[in-house]
C-alpha cells in the first residue's frame, strides 16, 4: 500500500459521535475527492519522470487539475488519469511540439489517443475562451470605454 492508501485508511473523516450536516458532509467530499486527483496527479508525473518537467510546469499542471475540477465535462468516457496525462502533455507540448502522443508507452497504458487529447484541449479553450471577455478595440461599432468596463455591448 502506498503513504496516501494508509493516510486515507487510518485518517478519520468524523468524530465519532459528531453528526454532519449536509453542507459540511458535501464540502467534506469535496475537499477528500480534490486531495484523491492531485495525489492522482502526483503518481502520474513520477510516471512521466521521462518528460523531464521542470517545478512550475508540474504546478501549471495542479492549477489545470484545480481549474477543470468537473472532468465530466472535459470527456465522459475518459478515465480520471486519461484527463490528468492530457494536462502533463498540453505542458510539455507547450515547449516541444515535435513529437507524437504515441510514441510514449505511458498513453498507451492509459488510453489517451491523439483523438481524446484534442477534443480534451479543445473544451479546456472553449470553457477558457468562455470565462474571458473579447474586447474589440480596432472597431467603431461599440462604445470601447463600456465594452471594456462592463463586457456588455450598447
Amino acid at each position: 500500500m502506498s503513504i496516501d492508501q494508509l493516510i486515507r485508511k487510518y485518517e478519520p473523516n468524523y468524530i465519532p459521535g459528531e453528526k454532519r450536516r449536509n453542507t459540511s458532509e458535501k464540502e467534506h467530499k469535496q475537499r477528500q475527492t480534490i486531495r484523491e486527483k492531485h495525489s492522482l496527479t502526483d503518481n502520474l508525473l513520477k510516471e512521466a519522470e521521462m518528460l523531464n518537467l521542470t517545478r512550475d510546469e508540474k504546478e501549471h499542471v495542479h492549477y489545470l487539475v484545480d481549474k477543470f475540477n468537473d472532468f465530466n465535462q472535459l470527456h465522459r468516457k475518459a478515465s480520471k488519469e486519461c484527463i490528468i496525462l492530457s494536462f502533463i502533455f498540453y505542458v510539455y507540448r507547450v515547449k516541444n511540439p515535435g513529437r507524437k502522443l504515441s510514441e510514449y508507452r505511458i498513453t498507451r497504458k492509459y488510453g489517451l489517443t491523439g483523438n481524446v487529447f484534442e477534443l480534451i484541449m479543445c473544451r479546456i479553450i472553449q470553457q477558457l475562451l468562455a470565462e474571458s471577455p473579447i474586447i474589440p478595440r480596432a472597431t467603431s461599432r461599440y462604445d470601447n470605454e463600456i465594452l471594456y468596463k462592463t463586457g456588455l455591448r450598447k
